[in-house]
């Protein structure tokens, strides 16, 4: 989503009801030409999805097996997060054998349940990660993820070996062995079949500890692919949200991109623009501006044929400590100016604590924004609300969480309990259709107060879960874009033997009030209002307004 330094929480945004906007130098380093014409077409890619935050529920799961959709039941959950590389962890469970094959008896210990807000000091230290390390990811895999115990094996070890031969075609050390060995769909079986021929691949490819241990860690990668899970993922060094990043480093933008995009989705086609600056970041000192529309980086087009250049987007995420300067030709939609502007990266300011901002809207309105469900951030909100109350009558209110990537999705109960009370909002099942269903917080006093949201595609996970309960309780009006759909499900972290990994594998999916899926799928708004270049660079804010109409009317 932008070139500030990879942290567990995202990036805070403008929340003030003039839209978003940002204070950057004057226009420094800028070369002038011909205004533009037409619009400019620009596309981004994925980013990274943030780190965890640690469930904080206090009640007990209640196990059932619902018959879906039935009533109108809405779902809250316990936190599904997916913040920088990481998804939130709502339990701990240990990984035990259930196979009894002949696998079992020389399989590595079972991965190690960790709380990702609490990980415990080293151990032991580091050791490079090997076939036993993609052993015990496979064994955890099938032992921990959701449906794991009807799981077909065989996909996983597929999506392992494409990995490995992607990545030693890539080095240029591609082996006429690296063919995947006819599999059986007895895991006991094909676990030493796999893990002969991935041997033998090894020991064929030059002498370097160091390749053999990337080649590893890429195996395990293809098998968590091979789940298309969203909430599924590995994390090691290097990794987003896996460490905190000692060096923060990068041009300072945010960009109009942001999870990666449901299955539903059209192609990125653009325009590109900067929705953030940050103050004091490289991206300033050369005068960028939130709204300035990427036109071309470095002599490439954003845009080619519809489809996006991907080297566009590695240019603009340098990693530490890459000082190749970036020159880029944009379009400032304020002024109908085309500039070229030369950025070398360069470290960081520390990126803001996520936080609620809270102010008024229409002399009555309360506008609340959360940038992310951390823990406490309920209470939070709802302090700010009562804040707002102490000096004046309010008549609605708008949560604003656009570019909320999720949390603990109880921060979101905790804040529909002021709207409603004795309702479900999500529901986590497991495979064979026992769920927990997740519900509002009924300690909360109502505000008797009309409620409008506001949504885009950065709205992720716990928030998802958020907006659908918002939606389907008919407690208030949606308004902005189609939220992410990446909503699979809460997940669980498991350490790995080589002291450096982790992988989070879900055990339940997420199931909506009505029984619907939101994962791959979204929640689309009840009013589209989508945010523009145009509008960002000019201080608009279309879904504002239409919040603010709504309530006023």
């Amino acid at each position: 989503m932008s070139s500030t330094p990879a942290d567990p929480r995202p990036t805070a945004t403008t929340p003030t009801g003039s839209g978003p906007t940002a204070t950057t130098p004057a226009d420094p380093p800028l070369t002038e030409t011909t205004p533009a014409t037409g619009a400019a077409q620009a596309d981004p890619s994925p980013a990274e999805l943030p780190a965890a935050e640690a469930p904080s529920t206090g009640r007990k799961p209640v196990h059932r097996r619902i018959g879906l959709p039935r009533n109108r039941r809405v779902l809250v959950a316990t936190g599904i997060a997916v913040l920088a590389g990481s998804v939130l962890v709502t339990g701990l469970t240990a990984s035990a054998s259930t196979s009894g094959t002949p696998h079992d008896a020389g399989r590595p210990a079972a991965c190690v349940p960790q709380d990702p807000n609490n990980p415990p000091p080293p151990a032991h230290d580091p050791v490079p990660t090997s076939v036993s390390t993609v052993q015990q990811a496979y064994d955890c895999i099938l032992d921990n993820y959701y449906g794991g115990a009807g799981l077909d094996d065989r996909p996983l070890l597929q999506y392992a070996l494409q990995a490995v031969v992607r990545e030693l075609r890539r080095r240029g050390v591609d082996r006429p062995n690296a063919v995947l060995p006819a599999l059986t769909g007895d895991r006991g079986k094909d676990w030493p079949l796999f893990a002969r021929r991935f041997q033998q691949v090894l020991a064929a490819v030059p002498d370097d500890p160091g390749l053999r241990s990337s080649l590893a860690v890429t195996a395990i990668q293809g098998m968590i692919a091979a789940l298309h899970d969203n909430h599924a993922g590995y994390q090691g060094p290097g990794t987003p949200g896996a460490t905190p990043d000692a060096h923060p480093w990068g041009l300072g933008v945010g960009l109009n991109t942001t999870l990666p995009p449901a299955e539903t989705a059209p192609a990125f086609t653009g325009p590109l623009f900067l929705t953030t600056v940050a103050a004091g970041a490289p991206a300033a000192a050369a005068g960028l501006r939130p709204g300035d529309v990427i036109e071309s980086v470095n002599g490439v087009p954003v845009v080619t044929n519809g489809q996006l250049n991907p080297g566009v987007m590695t240019s603009l995420h340098p990693a530490y400590p890459q000082r190749t300067t970036v020159a880029m030709t944009v379009r400032r939609p304020a002024t109908g100016r085309t500039l070229h502007v030369r950025v070398t990266p360069g470290p960081l300011p520390a990126q803001p604590q996520p936080h609620v901002d809270a102010t008024l809207v229409d002399g009555s309105i309360a506008d609340i924004r959360l940038d992310a469900f951390y823990p406490g951030s309920g209470a939070d909100a709802l302090k700010a609300i009562a804040g707002l109350q102490a000096t004046t009558r309010l008549t609605g209110v708008i949560f604003d969480v656009r570019g909320n990537r999720g949390g603990v999705a109880d921060e979101g109960n905790k804040l529909l309990g002021a709207f409603v009370h004795g309702a479900t909002v999500v529901s986590y099942c497991d495979a064979d259709g026992t769920c927990d269903p997740q519900r509002v917080d009924d300690s909360v006093p109502l505000l008797h107060l009309p409620m409008v949201t506001l949504t885009d595609d950065g709205c992720g996970s716990a928030c998802e879960v958020f907006a659908a309960g918002v939606k389907d309780l008919r407690l208030g009006t949606l308004v902005g874009t189609r939220t992410a759909g990446v909503n699979s499900g809460p997940a669980h972290l498991y350490a790995l033997d080589d002291y450096t990994s982790a992988i989070r594998l879900p055990s339940q999916h997420a199931v909506g009030a009505n029984g619907e899926i939101i994962d791959g799928i979204g929640v689309p708004p009840d009013r589209e209002a989508p945010l523009t270049a145009s509008d960002v660079s000019t201080g608009k804010d279309p879904a504002l307004d239409e919040a603010t109409s709504i309530l006023s009317s």
